[in-house]
């Protein structure tokens, strides 16, 4: 493969190996390639594109053949230089780069609006658009995600304009076209995209004739689109040039307006008194950098960065001629509502200012510049901070990490570009922010924030924040009795474990072990097969919409795993499509004679509700009431854990969860699947054996539907059709059982082609039965009045979740 590719580009011969669809652009540019050949381009122009620490600002320096564009911070608003290189006049512009594991949406309006505007810089348009990818790095699907929606904010036909520069010096001997065949799928699409064009530069390595052949390339490419530069559409560059002229002008306007409150604040009567005894408490969402802002505010590492704040943590030190207390809460996701997120993350949040006794100074409210600020976003702020109180607002300041994201721009230019959304936040904090960088060692950046805080609390009279006792008492004394259950909770799973394994029959060792993951949509089902097989099996970017089966070794067994399509969390079994219920009544099928365990995969990242219980009993029981004694819960995300254990996690969520733990016997484990550790996927196993050593033996797929037949003597439905149907439901489904031996997988590939596995077995499922044939218990009865849900489908039941409220 790698010397087929090579032989597309050898000789610099344009590409003539196009699909059918591309037949006759391609034999119009081949013909005018044949008359006119590859005329000298004397005064060419080129556009730098791609991710962050890509190396495009080294490129650039690269071509003209000297240090024009500066590498030692981020490129944050577009760059031109020009020069003379290889006997041509060069224009080159660089556009800021976006986080490679970023879809469109969270990088800035403003990155996003200067990636358009970099093709206006050099008019009428770019020769060429390089799109710079370092060879050292892997090369997934979701840096190919990122690659295609920020490539095409310049429009669909900005690819045949488009030539791949690869950077580095670490493929040593071997070639590129090695490189892209063993880089994979993701890769291979981003080269065929750009029409089989690419190149190699060594950033460090002072070689004219990288670049003049590089040029060359980009000449044969002009020559192919018949001369064509990049065209853009002047009304749209008029409209992002007006946006930002508008946005420096009211950035310029903020700025001013916050210096005069400051100089009325400090010349006032009072002034501004000196805090000696300063303390804060930083909030805001997981990875925002609160950890690293607190041991910049300290002056060393007192908060640690590897992995997240689970329950508060307070630490102390001496700063700019004061002793600062600062406090760190956990953080909540950025785009969940208050009622996703755990009980004891919110209960902790509300604890977290009691932490700095008689109340807090300051609540800095961080948040990173590097990412888009949306309305979910600012949604999620507002109700999480206002489990404080409403009044919370008065002390609070916005705290903007990632400062070296900014560039050259200011930080207001930065909120005026943001959005509403963004401004909001800033306002309701009454216009008060300040910005940090995280990795630089500058104390003048932690005195000026302190001061700030002084100002605050000088505008707010000398009070800090407040808070009810009772509130506090009542939280502590839950959280000393949900310890204590969690601790009784982990002593009788200990027991219960130790005994069987040390009974007369023990534990038998399982060589050929067969699992089924069950779970509602986007609780980690896939992330976790692939931990188990200890590699890349099932597809992970987009919905399993069919049963999966994969196999592999893992820990001295051989391992069978099925994925199913997931439910939605807030989801009754009434509202999923007929097609998944089938495909989950059919998981077990794949894996004959039977599963020895179906996990039952749950996020412990996210609140888990009544709603959320309903459902999982729904969906779980479509195989029948005794699916409980072959199932695991198996808890995902556990790095959201921290220090705390799953048996607190559990305590603290309350009994729809408890409810599904004690359904399952008590049987539960967690996995971190960013986490290369065998262990935990052996100890998981070593339970699975357990519970198959309680249950004699491996379940048997033909259990779940007799078990269906039952149940029809007890519908209350009067639904005679339901009872009659049963038994062509059992000869149908075992039918479908007996013709398929594997589920072949309709995961979105993420790519614009739409690829998806088929058989002609998939197709069995058209002639699935209604609804009735599908579930296998009676129609159920009535619910309660559904409302419109703001976190998934169209309707959800929200059950009253825990308020807290403080005075400030």
């Amino acid at each position: 493969m790698a010397a087929q590719r090579k032989s597309r580009f050898s000789g610099r011969k344009f590409r003539f190996d196009a699909t059918p669809t591309e037949g006759r652009e391609i034999k119009e540019a081949a013909m005018f390639f044949s008359i006119c050949g590859v005329p000298h381009i004397s005064d060419m122009r080129i556009v730098l594109l791609g991710n962050r620490n890509a190396g495009k600002s080294s490129s650039g320096n690269t071509i003209l053949g000297r240090q024009e564009f500066g590498t030692a911070g981020r490129t944050a608003e577009c760059v031109k230089r020009e020069g003379e290189t290889a006997g041509r006049h060069i224009t080159v512009v660089e556009a800021p780069g976006w986080w490679n594991n970023y879809t469109v949406e969270q990088t800035p309006e403003r990155d996003k609006g200067e990636i358009v505007l970099s093709v206006s810089l050099c008019p009428p348009g770019p020769h060429a658009l390089l799109l710079v990818i370092r060879a050292s790095q892997s090369f997934t699907e979701t840096h190919r995600r990122a690659v295609q929606e920020h490539m095409e904010l310049l429009g669909e036909s900005v690819w045949s304009h488009t030539l791949l520069l690869f950077t580095g010096d670490c493929l040593g001997d071997t070639s590129i076209e090695q490189h892209i065949e063993s880089g994979g799928e993701a890769l291979q699409w981003v080269v065929e995209k750009c029409g089989n064009r690419y190149h190699v530069v060594d950033n460090k390595k002072s070689d004219g004739g990288q670049v003049t052949e590089l040029l060359d390339k980009i000449e044969e490419m002009v020559a192919g689109n018949r001369g064509h530069h990049v065209d853009f559409d002047a009304n749209i560059i008029n409209g992002l040039m007006k946006r930002k002229k508008k946005e420096k002008r009211r950035a310029e306007e903020r700025k001013m307006k916050v210096k005069k409150q400051r100089e009325t604040l400090r010349s006032s009567a009072g002034g501004v008194p000196h805090i000696s005894d300063m303390s804060i408490v930083l909030l805001g969402n997981r990875g925002a950098g609160k950890s690293s802002s607190g041991n910049t505010i300290l002056g060393r590492q007192e908060f640690g960065t590897a992995g997240r704040t689970a329950e508060c943590v307070k630490r102390e030190g001496e700063t700019a001629g004061r002793h600062v207390t600062v406090v760190e809460a956990p953080g909540w996701w950025a785009n969940l509502t208050v009622e996703q997120t755990p009980e004891r993350d919110k209960g902790e949040i509300v604890l977290s200012v009691s932490l700095c006794p008689p109340g807090p100074h300051a609540l800095l409210l961080v948040i990173r510049v590097s990412d888009s600020f949306t309305e979910t976003f600012r949604r999620a702020v507002q109700e999480h901070m206002e489990l404080l109180g409403e009044r919370v607002w008065s002390h609070t300041i916005v705290l903007f990490t990632r400062g070296d994201w900014l560039g050259d721009t200011s930080i207001e230019q930065h909120i005026e570009s943001g959005g509403e959304a963004l401004q909001w936040v800033v306002e309701k904090c009454g216009n008060r922010y300040h910005v940090v960088d995280n990795k630089k060692s500058d104390g003048g950046q932690v005195t000026e924030l302190l001061d700030k805080i002084e100002e605050m609390v000088a505008g707010n009279r000398g009070h800090h924040v407040d808070f009810d006792a009772k509130i506090i008492t009542g939280l502590m004394e839950r959280k000393r009795k949900e310890k204590r259950r969690a601790g009784e909770r982990k002593m009788k799973v200990k027991k219960q474990r130790e005994t069987l394994r040390s009974s007369a029959g023990g534990v038998p060792h399982i060589s050929d072990m067969r699992i089924v993951l069950l779970g509602y949509r986007n609780a980690g089902k896939s992330s976790s097969g692939n931990t188990i097989l200890g590699r890349q099996e099932f597809g992970t970017a987009g919905r399993t919409a069919e049963c999966v089966k994969r196999e592999g070794e893992t820990a001295g067994r051989h391992i069978t795993v099925v994925e199913a399509p997931g439910w939605w969390a807030n989801y009754t079994v009434e509202q999923t499509p007929e097609r998944d219920k089938g495909e989950i009544v059919l998981s077990v099928s794949l894996c004959p004679p039977g599963p020895h365990a179906l996990l039952l995969v749950i996020r412990v990242s996210e609140s888990f509700t009544e709603t959320h219980r309903r459902a999982v009993q729904e969906h779980m029981e479509l195989l029948g009431e005794r699916v409980w004694s072959h199932t695991i819960v198996l808890f995902t995300y556990g790095d959201w854990l921290g220090d705390t254990s799953i048996e607190q996690h559990i305590e603290s969520e309350g009994a729809a969860l408890q409810w599904v733990v004690e359904k399952c016997g008590n049987r539960y484990h967690v996995v971190d699947n960013e986490k290369s550790d065998g262990g935990q996927v052996t100890e998981l196993l070593d339970k699975i054996e357990e519970m198959v050593a309680v249950s004699s033996g491996e379940w048997s797929m033909e259990e779940p539907l007799k078990f269906g037949d039952d149940q029809t003597t007890v519908s209350t439905s009067g639904d005679s059709a339901l009872g009659s149907s049963k038994s062509s439901l059992v000869s149908k489904l075992m039918r479908r059982f007996e013709s398929l031996s594997t589920a072949p997988s309709t995961t979105s590939s993420g790519y614009a082609t739409g690829q998806s596995e088929k058989s002609g077995s998939a197709d069995s499922s058209s002639d699935m039965s209604p609804h009735s044939r599908v579930c296998m218990y009676p129609p159920l009865q009535p619910r309660e009045t559904r409302v419109p849900c703001r976190t998934g489908g169209p309707f959800c039941s929200h059950p009253t979740i825990s308020s807290y409220s403080v005075r400030t």
